[in-house]
């Protein structure tokens, strides 16, 4: 398959939803780290004069492959400096050597988590990188500027321009997250500006740049939820102009743009260092049986009370999925919300009913509030106008998968289901397991019983 087929449609895509994220699959990433799913830790370019340099490689866990690549045009010493100290012993079954003239590449997989070290001497022009793949990532880097959204690999700012950006993480490893502006060298120009973008999606950053003189990379180090630090290099390096003259990109949709009252109101909002993620806390909750007015059983409700830890805009939406599903599994029992309730009602909210669940909502700081939610398997359908339900047995009419759903809904076997809430601490890191067992065809046999037919 052509790559730059691959990426040209990724991109469009993208575009056709007013979004151009920069992520890792371009062709000069894959050149340069040989793997178009990993991320940079770090990449340093540089001069050696026969004096020895350390460069530091932070490895968080869930890392199951690293790479460590030195290019240079002179002589060149290199040791790897394990966590524990001491050097790397290259002849271990899971590591793999590629040793050319100007190259050397190592690729170690399930690395031990904690701070490696990269340790070179010699002399010439050399470039030390390292890539990690992982659960971790940092992602889809992306500036807004006067006339739309931009591409990192092509965005140059002018000198001393002011840019709002966005970034995307994966939130639920993430402990504390940085974010700072730093030289092709590696060093430190400054640290940047930024808040976590909303409370309900730990995801996503928003930064406020102050473009420097200098080129730049943008880096975001932290800690992930084990206590061990991480870090993450965006490649590209962002050559500032001397006038903004460069970012009218014809194939960049005009779409979000920044203005000055938005980066003003960012700028004061936004704060530099590093910050621990904001998750909102469960406090306690519990699981049981839902039945029909009629008596049926035909779910789950939830029963579970949050705190907020500062005011602010947040959807607390649940999730209950079963804990063990097969490569085939068709989604039959991921269960969907059916109605709920709030209380006391978050700023804004008039009336309880389904619609509020998930739906964003203004909690205030320290107050303990209380959620009961109805959830019903995926393939249950209900609809508000007529107040009755129906199955959508329809959509899983296949062969081969009519035969794994009627496996899975009319299964008498226990199961214990799976509880992520976004937004909190128990938000897919630490998904939770429900005190009681449910047998799926109850609650099929608990819909026929209720006379509820096939959707039209």
């Amino acid at each position: 398959m052509d790559l730059k087929a691959v990426q040209k449609s990724f991109i469009v895509f993208l575009t056709v939803f007013g979004v151009v994220f920069s992520c890792t699959l371009s062709t000069s990433t894959t050149s340069a780290q040989d793997d178009p799913n990993a991320q940079y830790i770090t990449i340093i370019s540089g001069d050696l004069s026969n004096e020895p340099r350390e460069i530091e490689v932070p490895v968080e866990v869930g890392v199951f492959r690293l790479q460590l690549s030195v290019q240079f045009n002179g002589e060149l010493n290199l040791a790897v400096i394990t966590p524990t100290g001491k050097p790397l012993v290259l002849s271990e079954p899971n590591i793999n050597v590629i040793e050319t003239k100007e190259r050397r590449l190592i690729s170690m997989w399930d690395p031990r988590p904690g701070k490696w070290k990269l340790r070179i001497s010699g002399s010439g022009r050399f470039t030390a990188a390292a890539t990690a793949q992982g659960e971790l990532y940092v992602c889809c880097l992306q500036f807004y500027g006067r006339n739309g959204i931009y591409m990192l690999d092509r965005f140059q700012p002018a000198r001393g321009s002011r840019q709002q950006a966005q970034v995307f993480a994966s939130g639920f490893n993430l402990h504390t997250i940085e974010f700072n502006l730093i030289t092709e060298q590696g060093g430190l120009i400054a640290p940047l500006k930024f808040r976590q973008s909303e409370y309900s999606n730990p995801s996503s950053f928003t930064l406020f740049v102050e473009t420097p003189e200098q080129p730049f990379r943008v880096l975001a180090r932290g800690r992930d939820t084990n206590g061990k630090g991480f870090q993450r290099v965006f490649h590209w390096l962002i050559r500032p102009n001397t006038t903004d003259t460069s970012n009218a990109q014809g194939e960049n949709p005009p779409v979000v743009t920044s203005n000055n009252q938005a980066l003003q109101e960012l700028n004061k909002d936004a704060n530099e260092g590093e910050q621990k993620i904001i998750r909102a806390q469960v406090v306690k909750w519990s699981d049981e049986t839902l039945f029909s007015e009629k008596g049926n059983p035909i779910g789950v409700r939830l029963k579970y009370s949050m705190r907020f830890p500062v005011e602010g805009s947040y959807s607390p939406a649940p999730q209950l999925y079963p804990e063990r599903v097969g490569s085939a599994y068709t989604e039959s029992l991921t269960m969907r919300i059916y109605n709920g309730t709030i209380e006391p009602l978050p700023l804004a909210v008039q009336s309880q009913g389904q619609l509020i669940i998930g739906v964003r909502a203004t909690f205030k700081p320290q107050v303990i509030y209380s959620f009961t939610v109805d959830l019903i398997p995926n393939y249950a359908i209900y609809n508000e106008q007529k107040k009755s339900f129906c199955l959508q047995t329809k959509l899983f009419g296949q062969q081969g998968i009519r035969e794994r759903f009627a496996r899975e809904v009319m299964t008498e076997l226990k199961v214990r289901f799976r509880l992520s809430i976004t937004g909190t601490d128990i938000d897919g890191r630490l998904p939770a397991l429900t005190e009681n067992t449910y047998m799926p065809a109850v609650w099929f046999q608990g819909f026929l019983r209720e006379g509820i037919t096939d959707c039209q």
